[in-house]
């Protein structure tokens, strides 16, 4: 066969590809600019003191779009089970609860910390160490997910991070 031949009998199997992979760049664009517009900062997640089993995580999320998005899971590695939760006052005390969806709006930025939203993180599937960092894994209701990494801290060291007015709320 000679390559005249073999090219003119594969010149549609390329352009098909490059059509596809032109259409796949497109969508994969799309889809990464709507998640640039979520972004972590600062996410933590506190070593399990012995015996405990349960620990807390802590992060930022800005949302820089246009129009408001709802978090409605978020997974991180080597964790068995992550809650969403939220302190409130009810009647002069504070009461933890579980948040199953959370809306962050359009140019608002949201801060998981002590004494207001936070993770609940449960079932270590190993021991985890300070300094160690975790994939963590947000995921919203119009199908997006954002990765980032998590630092493992210690009680001690979130203390010391902690404003003076916010350090009679670190219990957990």
């Amino acid at each position: 066969m000679s390559f005249k031949s073999l090219l003119t009998m594969l010149t549609p199997a390329i352009l098909a590809m490059g059509l596809y992979s032109s259409a796949l760049l497109a969508h994969a664009d799309h889809q990464h600019d709507t998640v640039n517009e979520i972004v972590v900062n600062n996410a933590q997640i506190r070593d399990f003191l012995p015996g405990s089993k349960s620990s807390a995580g802590y992060l930022t999320l800005v949302n820089h779009g246009d129009t408001a998005i709802e978090l409605t899971k978020v997974t991180v590695e080597s964790l068995g089970r992550v809650e969403i939760h939220e302190h409130q006052h009810v009647n002069g005390m504070m009461k933890m609860q579980k948040v199953d969806t959370l809306q962050i709006k359009a140019n608002q930025q949201l801060d998981f910390k002590p004494g207001g939203y936070h993770l609940m993180v449960f079932e270590p599937k190993e021991p985890l160490k300070i300094g160690q960092e975790l994939k963590l894994t947000l995921y919203f209701s119009n199908g997006d997910r954002v990765f980032t990494q998590a630092s493992v801290v210690s009680l001690e060291s979130q203390i010391a991070e902690t404003p003076q007015s916010q350090q009679h709320h670190t219990h957990h």
